[in-house]
């Protein structure tokens, strides 16, 4: 994946907004996030994601590890899309988005027809 590379983050035919890779790690890809005004609804959900992972960091209570995962569990179900150039791009990868940030994991090594 190569840094200034674009992908529009979509469920179904809405578009939710464009991530641009600033970096990539061995864990993750970090990029800056536009959103559209189609994120507006799920912007709540993402809100409560990155609150949990500040609150883990600090503390590994069951309970909290508990909660964030449902909310990851939450996300994925959203059935998110990253497309990236050439229609192609991931289906199944954990995402983090934080104001003007975003940062993703692909769960699979290489990109996929979309």
């Amino acid at each position: 994946m190569k840094i200034g590379a674009v992908y529009t983050l979509e469920r179904g035919a809405e578009v939710l907004g464009t991530l641009t890779v600033t970096d990539t790690g061995p864990f993750a890809v970090d990029a800056t996030f536009d959103p559209t005004p189609a994120f507006d609804p799920y912007r709540v959900l993402f809100d409560e994601d990155a609150r949990y992972a500040h609150l883990i960091a600090q503390d590994d209570d069951p309970a909290l590890l508990e909660q964030a995962g449902a909310i990851q569990e939450s996300l994925l179900a959203l059935n998110l899309v990253l497309r990236g150039d050439g229609n192609t791009g991931y289906r199944t990868f954990l995402i983090s988005i934080e104001g003007g940030s975003a940062s993703f994991r692909p769960l699979t090594p290489e990109e996929e027809p979309l």
